[in-house]
């Protein structure tokens, strides 16, 4: 008794320390410091992959090709067009093919996605290399772009007051930098689960299902997906995802035949995918199972990598649908089901690289609409300003034995589990949430009468109420 006691206070007077310490933090994010730096991010992210690219176009040799991801994608679209298909998982094809078309050796980056990909990056492989991946480049650019005023969907009083402020921070941020420097299509999967949450929550479940299904370019993170559909019973969207898929199937049949598909899956457990992909990119990852795994000796994370990688997603799963479960009758807003989905998925992937990262940014802006707080806010910045320091953080422990080469763990999964917890929490509706969704006509014309006298006399309205939310310590919620 005595010993649990001092245990209690023991605890009791980190998680005080901890809470101070996250108070401190969070004065220092101020308005003007959330205008300053995203423009400083984003500036030094433009010019960062304008030198990079241009300088992968005039000599690939020295530091690769122009989008190395990107390459994968146009390799396997050329095999496809080229009628090749047989040997369209080859790694030795496509290596060869690789260096034919950009003029020299390059390392391999090798096309492990779905076949039907190939077919979808078909059109644009018709261009010369560095001219298609200029154009993806703007494409994929666009998409983010998008997706970013998008956000209005998930938080609409956030977007009104600081849409500014959101944007440049989105599009400075490191995922971002990665995903376009890159060439991944990590933005494509961003959108489809945009479309889908917001069909979701406007009640077209067949076409939020079928839009859900089209996330077959990275499996991996739409597979929660058919579960949760299954646990709110929504078969109206589970008949459109399967529908997609089983369309999807279909073609990828037709492409490659039933020994591509067998090709295809091989390739993801094969010896040199787990080198060049689950080893040589894990400084890359940023998922919970990665973060495990590098803190454990080499040895161990060997041995533990592929449990880590099978149990994941179902362990998340698990945790995910009892959540669901113990809500079942509080009447949870739809967007929050989903958002507490997305970040589950994105927290479990085993291949969560840092461009993919890119999917807790709905999450964490619907949380800070739905659940403003110092810790979720000190969390956000973290996550960012690891991410960013990942490559230092890799170079620095090249060499180090462990335990010393546990600093280029991938530490910005912390505070992104955290955000995940927190989207666990935001299923539980709160009672200003449950205000802010009931009409009130009479509350809805004070809030227009606030509009006509300008932002500055609405910026504290909560929409559907016409009171106000401001209170002490809340002048940081305005991230």
């Amino acid at each position: 008794m005595w010993g649990s006691n001092r245990i209690g206070v023991f605890v009791e007077a980190i998680a005080l320390r901890v809470g101070r310490f996250t108070r401190t933090i969070d004065r220092l994010i101020t308005p003007e410091r959330l205008r300053l730096y995203p423009r400083v991010f984003l500036a030094g992210s433009v010019l960062g992959v304008t030198l990079s690219s241009l300088g992968r176009i005039v000599d690939p040799s020295i530091q690769g090709p122009l989008m190395p991801d990107y390459l994968a994608h146009w390799t396997g679209g050329s095999l496809l067009l080229s009628g090749d298909s047989a040997h369209l998982y080859e790694p030795a094809t496509q290596s060869a093919f690789q260096k034919e078309a950009i003029g020299t050796e390059v390392p391999l980056s090798w096309f492990v996605s779905p076949p039907i990909v190939a077919a979808l990056y078909a059109p644009l492989s018709i261009l010369p290399y560095s001219l298609s991946g200029l154009l993806w480049l703007v494409v994929s650019g666009a998409l983010l772009v998008w997706c970013t005023l998008s956000l209005k969907t998930l938080a609409p009083r956030l977007m009104f007051r600081k849409h500014w402020v959101v944007i440049l921070a989105v599009l400075g941020s490191p995922v971002v930098f990665e995903l376009l420097g890159g060439g991944q299509d990590s933005a494509f999967i961003l959108a489809v689960w945009l479309i889908g949450i917001r069909l979701l929550g406007s009640g077209h479940s067949f076409w939020a299902g079928a839009v859900l299904g089209l996330g077959f370019a990275k499996p991996q993170l739409v597979v929660l997906v058919p579960l949760v559909l299954l646990a709110t019973r929504n078969y109206r969207a589970i008949t459109g995802f399967v529908t997609v898929c089983a369309l999807v199937l279909g073609i990828s049949i037709g492409l490659v035949g039933l020994d591509g598909l067998y090709q295809w899956v091989s390739a993801l457990s094969s010896p040199l995918y787990q080198e060049q992909v689950q080893h040589g990119q894990a400084w890359k990852m940023v998922g919970l199972p990665s973060f495990v795994q590098a803190l454990l000796p080499q040895s161990w994370g060997t041995l533990i990598a592929p449990a880590l990688t099978t149990a994941a997603l179902p362990v998340g799963a698990a945790i995910l649908l009892l959540r669901l479960y113990k809500v079942r009758k509080l009447g949870v807003d739809s967007k929050a089901i989903w958002i507490a989905t997305l970040a589950t998925t994105a927290a479990f992937s085993p291949h969560l690289a840092t461009y993919d990262a890119i999917l807790f940014i709905p999450v964490l802006v619907f949380l800070l609409e739905r659940r403003p707080s110092p810790a979720l806010r000190v969390s956000a910045v973290a996550a960012i300003g690891l991410l960013w320091i990942v490559p230092v953080l890799y170079l620095a422990a090249a060499r180090l034995p462990w335990p010393l080469g546990v600093i280029d763990a991938p530490w910005s999964a912390i505070p992104l589990g955290y955000i995940w917890l927190e989207s666990l929490r935001a299923l539980t509706p709160r009672r200003r949430d449950v205000m802010t969704e009931r009409p009130n006509p009479a509350a809805a014309s004070e809030v227009q009468q606030q509009g006509n006298e300008g932002p500055a006399a609405s910026v504290n309205a909560r929409p559907g109420t016409g009171t106000r939310t401001d209170r002490p310590g809340s002048a940081g919620a305005t991230t």
